[in-house]
């Protein structure tokens, strides 16, 4: 602990009975204060009240003999007699006029009586009006697939459809086998064979129409 830890410490008891004190005078303050406010204000109360009986009873004597002036004239007056038209006028109109004191102290609280008799019991109240439905509950598991039902009968037959688009044209057919094609033999020139690409005229010996007379025109002959 440093030195000044170590003083207050020693002191402790000293500086708090200087709080106490301080907190007690502070409070005594404020109530003087208080009570001081409270006086002027009450005064100023006082004062205020004093010239306003004041001037009632000035107003009062007033009255009193303009009435007098008009009644000397054997006329009668329009205002009436103050004491007539302001009840207790007298009372109001004293100087200085009474304040009343600051209130006291509160009372003690009374003795608490005797609980009294107990009640008859109600009528039973109107039923309450129905509350509204909940919400729908999760939706359970499917079940299993029943059998399949018998085959219905075929429906009528639908209209018949539009035609459709023509196809493309396809590509010619192959007469001969690969490496031939369709030549007039020298012998039937109305006939058209299969000959090999690049074979020899049939007029070079061995290609006579001698070797293919035998053959039948519209056959197809493969050299």
């Amino acid at each position: 602990m440093t030195p000044i830890q170590v003083v207050l410490y020693r002191n402790r008891r000293l500086l708090l009975l200087v709080a106490v004190l301080l907190t007690l005078g502070g409070g005594v303050a404020l109530s003087l204060i208080l009570i001081g406010r409270e006086a002027d204000a009450r005064r100023e109360l006082a004062t205020e009240a004093d010239l306003r009986g004041t001037a009632v009873s000035t107003l009062a004597g007033d009255v009193r003999a303009l009435r007098e002036q008009v009644l000397g004239e054997g006329e009668i007056p329009v205002a009436p007699d103050p004491t007539a038209a302001v009840e207790d006028l007298p009372d109001r109109a004293e100087v200085p006029v009474p304040i009343p004191g600051p209130p006291g102290a509160d009372g003690e609280d009374g003795v608490d009586g005797e609980p009294g008799p107990s009640g008859s019991p109600g009528s039973d109240g109107s039923d309450g009006a129905a509350g509204m439905p909940g919400a729908a509950g999760p939706s359970g598991a499917a079940g299993p697939a029943g059998p399949p039902g018998p085959q219905g009968e075929p429906g009528p037959a639908g209209p018949q459809g539009d035609p459709g688009a023509a196809g493309a044209d396809g590509e010619d057919g192959q007469a001969c086998p690969e490496g031939y094609s369709l030549q007039a033999p020298s012998y039937d020139e109305d006939a058209l064979v299969c000959r090999k690409d690049g074979a020899p005229d049939p007029d070079e010996p061995g290609n006579g129409p001698q070797a293919a007379g035998a053959l039948d025109p519209q056959r197809r002959v493969y050299a």
